[in-house]
């Protein structure tokens, strides 16, 4: 009786294995292709549960416009143009969200930098929010959506530059392959990049499967390719930073449990401009940047954009804003500043010396003489 039972039992398990089998070539060719390249499409009323006071940028904003562009003849892109809250502005700065996200949440970052006096161009990537387009390429297409905005926005604002660019996660990534390709972009701030889109993928595989398998990405990956009509190894911003030479800020949390934080070392590592540096948020995770770093968060982002965005002109070497109340920018002759308390007690010293940008193509900077300002 014993043999018909193992018999039996054999059956079941090969029949099993083969269920398993066809299964999982099912999920790999029909629907894990699917789930990095169509994300999820965040709403205004899904945003209303997380920020309900930041829905527009009539929230942060007393000037503004709809700003859509068409790409590739037929995707269209919304987005929103954000003036200054000061004239005249320093430059205008690409504001670029992270995957499955919208252009909603960036408009707290977007209010900051307005009111520091930039123009702001927010807008929701394709295949995320309100955008059009089907597939999101992490980069791959994307980075031409950053020039195609850069060109609208010369079309309307012929005094919109100097351009600058910050992104987040997937914004990161479309920020550094933007800066490779486009040199309009005088400088930007990658948060949270992944070196390279496979690797990454990867990571995430191991997270939800708690097995360190490449095989099943890969023809995952290989599938992805053919449906969205890009090249994987093509989006690789740890490689495209070779090409950078602008100012380039990478900043990562440094408990970061979705992209570590040795996936932005690389790209700073990588990075070929001599003007980059690399701001490691202690006990920050992926998302959480902006309110675990707090004050010093703030002061790295305005001072960068400070240095780097402004030529000579009457916002030379200054930094204000409300997020900095209670320190002083004190302007040196000798090209130094020092932001100090009300108290007079120095927080923090940073040379930033006259003309100090030799890449042919880049604004010179001065240091202004002009009196110190209270933010």
């Amino acid at each position: 009786m014993r043999r018909p039972t193992v018999r039996i039992s054999l059956i079941v398990a090969l029949s099993l294995v083969v269920a398993l089998v066809i299964g999982v070539r099912y999920a790999v060719e029909n629907i894990l292709p699917y789930s990095p390249i169509r994300p999820h499409r965040v709403t205004r009323a899904e945003m209303e549960t997380f920020a309900p006071n930041l829905l527009s940028p009539s929230d942060i904003a007393s000037k503004w416009e709809d700003f859509d562009i068409t790409v590739e003849d037929s995707i269209r892109l919304k987005g929103w143009f954000i003036h200054s809250a000061t004239l005249p502005a320093r430059g205008t700065i690409l504001i670029l969200h992270g995957i499955a996200s919208t252009r909603m949440a960036m408009l707290a970052e977007a209010g900051i930098l307005s009111q520091s006096g930039y123009h702001c161009i927010l807008y929701d990537s394709r295949a995320n929010g309100e955008s059009g387009g089907l597939n999101c390429t992490f980069g791959y297409y994307e980075k031409h959506d950053v020039s195609a905005y850069i060109d609208a926005a010369l079309a309307v604002h012929p005094d919109a530059a100097p351009f600058g660019i910050i992104g987040d996660s997937l914004g990161a990534a479309v920020s550094l392959q933007a800066l490779a390709s486009d040199k309009r972009l005088v400088c930007g701030i990658a948060e949270s990049p992944f070196a390279t889109l496979r690797e990454v993928v990867h990571d995430y595989f191991r997270q939800m499967f708690f097995l360190p398998m490449t095989s099943i990405p890969d023809a995952v990956l290989k599938r992805s390719e053919q449906i969205a009509h890009f090249r994987v190894d093509g989006v690789c911003p740890a490689c495209d930073a070779r090409n950078i030479l602008q100012p380039t800020l990478i900043v990562h949390g440094e408990d970061d449990n979705k992209i570590a934080a040795d996936q932005g070392r690389r790209v700073f590592d990588n990075l070929a401009s001599p003007y980059k540096e690399f701001y490691l948020v202690k006990g920050a995770g992926h998302d959480d940047l902006a309110a675990v770093g707090g004050l010093e968060y703030r002061r790295r982002i305005l001072q960068f954009f400070a240095r780097y965005m402004v030529a000579d002109g009457p916002h030379a070497g200054t930094l204000t804003h409300p997020a900095l109340e209670g320190y002083t920018m004190d302007i040196h002759g000798s090209g130094t500043w020092s932001p100090k308390s009300r108290s007079g007690e120095t927080v923090m010293d940073c040379v930033c010396p006259g003309r100090y940008l030799k890449t042919p193509g880049f604004p010179q900077e001065k240091a202004s003489k002009s009196p110190s300002r209270t933010a």
